[in-house]
């Protein structure tokens, strides 16, 4: 069923469906509007038998079932709450019975008197109408945009002008990629253009920030259920944990050389693969990924065109530093101080693009999956 937003109270944003007069809160609009009150003693979870069917899907998370509730004093309204995100579809007139039960705030008398108007009023648009959501499981332009923005950036990398824009592109993803290391090492880091300054000892306290942020991440994303990015930000916790304390230090020191080429990959596959998942609500990822795919799929495809050349052709290796003398680059750095050759590190970051490009597949696969199958069948729509 089509939802509109709509602002209940001021910062409280729901969704009403106006055609059977729905209510939608997700758990941050359930908090605002239910206040000090206990959901536990307003509503009772309605038992479902073994093997049965429930037909009601979240209209956030998509795939997980509802478990449907009763609200206590509206025991004939149909009302669901997911099992994933915690939101609460409730509906028509099962929310006055739940404001009753909970004694909520004045808040509750502007979202009464929208719900209780006409079934056939439309919703006025205005200064009630909430900011809009780019969801991440409907919409073609989901789907295609990715593939898209990787064929035009590929026919651009094959230009002179496009590899040489695309690697002024790729610039900040190189030296987020050198801060990155050095940050999950407990180093001091500053990413500048065209070069970051780091300090060589590590810190307790840059050591103490970085996993306090991760840590952070991990609980908003826990309790916004969100398994991407709690996913991701336990692998980065996990990699600080072993660069820090288990590798000596002059091995991190060769690894925060090797990010810099190695953050125009990862961050580049991330964020095209970060488009299809949302990131902690308050990022408004929703809005901002349409912006971030074109300079990550800028950088990702230069970086896996250069280094392919460079594989077939050793001598397309980036030698030299922006700036600084010819012996600061990188690619010097590791062959002259670390043992690398040239054509092990076009291996290694050709390898670390492959399997760029093979998360970004299956992320897609599953983007896919996802929106065909919603397209299949509505959230609602009994089965």
């Amino acid at each position: 069923m089509p939802l509109s937003g709509y602002e209940a109270s001021p910062g409280v944003n729901v969704e009403l469906c106006a055609q059977c007069r729905g209510l939608f809160l997700d758990r941050s609009e359930i908090r605002e509007l239910v206040g000090r009150g206990s959901l536990a003693k307003a509503t009772e979870v309605v038992p479902v038998s073994l093997g049965e069917e429930i037909s009601v899907r979240c209209p956030k998370c998509v795939d997980p079932a509802m478990q449907p509730l009763r609200v206590k004093g509206a025991p004939e309204v149909g009302s669901w709450q997911c099992r994933s995100c915690g939101g609460l579809w409730l509906g028509d007139g099962a929310f006055f019975e739940l404001a009753r039960a909970l004694r909520t705030s004045p808040t509750v008398p502007r979202v009464a008197a929208s719900l209780s108007a006409s079934p056939t009023q439309p919703l006025r648009a205005g200064s009630g109408l909430a900011h809009s959501r780019s969801r991440y499981d409907e919409g073609m332009e989901n789907l295609i945009a990715v593939p898209v923005v990787i064929t035009l950036s590929w026919l651009f990398c094959s230009t002179n002008f496009g590899r040489l824009l695309a690697s002024l592109v790729g610039m900040p993803f190189h030296e987020v990629g050198h801060a990155a290391a050095s940050w999950l090492s407990s180093r001091i880091a500053v990413p500048l253009p065209f070069f970051t300054l780091w300090y060589d000892d590590q810190s307790v306290w840059m050591g103490m920030l970085v996993a306090g942020v991760l840590g952070w991440l991990m609980f908003h994303t826990y309790r916004e259920k969100n398994w991407f990015m709690l996913g991701s930000t336990s692998v980065v916790l996990v990699a600080w944990a072993v660069i820090t304390f288990l590798i000596p230090p002059w091995r991190t020191l060769m690894w925060q050389i090797l990010a810099g080429a190695l953050g125009e990959v990862v961050f580049g596959a991330f964020l095209l693969v970060a488009f299809h998942f949302p990131l902690p609500d308050r990022f408004r990822w929703d809005f901002w990924r349409w912006v971030a795919v074109i300079p990550a799929a800028l950088c990702f495809t230069h970086a896996i065109t250069l280094w392919h050349a460079v594989s077939a052709d050793v001598s397309q290796m980036p030698w030299g530093s922006a700036i600084g003398s010819e012996s600061d680059g990188d690619m010097n750095r590791l062959v002259q101080q670390f043992d690398w050759s040239a054509n092990a590190l076009a291996d290694f970051y050709l390898n670390t693009a492959f399997l760029g490009l093979t998360a970004l597949a299956a992320a897609y696969t599953y983007a896919a999956y996802r929106l065909l199958r919603k397209r299949g069948q509505s959230p609602f729509q009994k089965g």
